[in-house]
């Protein structure tokens, strides 16, 4: 069976959250008995930290398809001990693609999200924007496919109420609007009508 491999921080480690609608249980399931859809989610990492266990975490799975979204925690003001400049997060991020790509998978990058700056007090839109920037360089430079989650949740009606929890992450809706945009992403790489699922004969 192929690998698909949701590598992230907190939104990926939510995606499995039945409760919000999760884009990577939503995955699994439209994938059930034609890959494995594999939950690399990481609550609070930057791309610090995802460089550290990006072996452990994606490439030793082979996988043939890496979602990779990263962002929020690298986003947070300079003060806070967290904060990844945009220049180091964009050589991070191309260091992670890089190296999924030579082994081999399909990318797909997912921007940071939108943030609520009347909720959160360590992030703010200016500075989020520049790091979805960084991720639209990297699409171009790099030939990978960039979800825009940044700019699609903020078209909704009333996005900070229908899409953001604590100002911060994606509700229910917001999970949608990733998930729909993955669909057609996935599909340009292998159509799930093409996709043999598993079976035995006569069942």
């Amino acid at each position: 069976m192929k690998k698909i491999i949701c590598f992230g921080d907190t939104v990926t480690e939510m995606g499995l959250s039945l409760e919000y609608g999760g884009y990577v249980a939503r995955l699994s399931e439209r994938y059930i008995r034609r890959a494995d859809v594999l939950c690399r989610g990481f609550a609070g990492f930057t791309t610090r930290e995802a460089i550290d266990i990006l072996y452990s975490a994606v490439l030793k799975e082979h996988p043939d398809v890496a979602i990779v979204s990263f962002g929020i925690h690298d986003s947070v003001l300079s003060e806070h001990k967290d904060h990844v400049p945009p220049e180091e997060y964009k050589s991070n991020l191309q260091e992670i693609i890089s190296r999924i790509a030579w082994s081999g998978a399909w990318m797909i990058v997912a921007t940071p999200p939108p943030v609520d700056e009347r909720i959160t007090r360590i992030r703010r839109m200016n500075l989020t924007a520049r790091y979805v920037e960084a991720c639209h360089e990297i699409g171009i430079e790099m030939q990978v496919p960039v979800i825009d989650l940044f700019d699609m949740v903020q078209k909704e009606p009333d996005w900070k109420e229908t899409c953001m929890l604590d100002g911060i992450y994606l509700a229910k809706r917001g999970m949608g609007i990733f998930y729909d945009s993955l669909i057609p992403q996935l599909d340009k790489i292998k159509p799930l009508d093409r996709m043999k699922r598993l079976s035995v004969e006569g069942l």
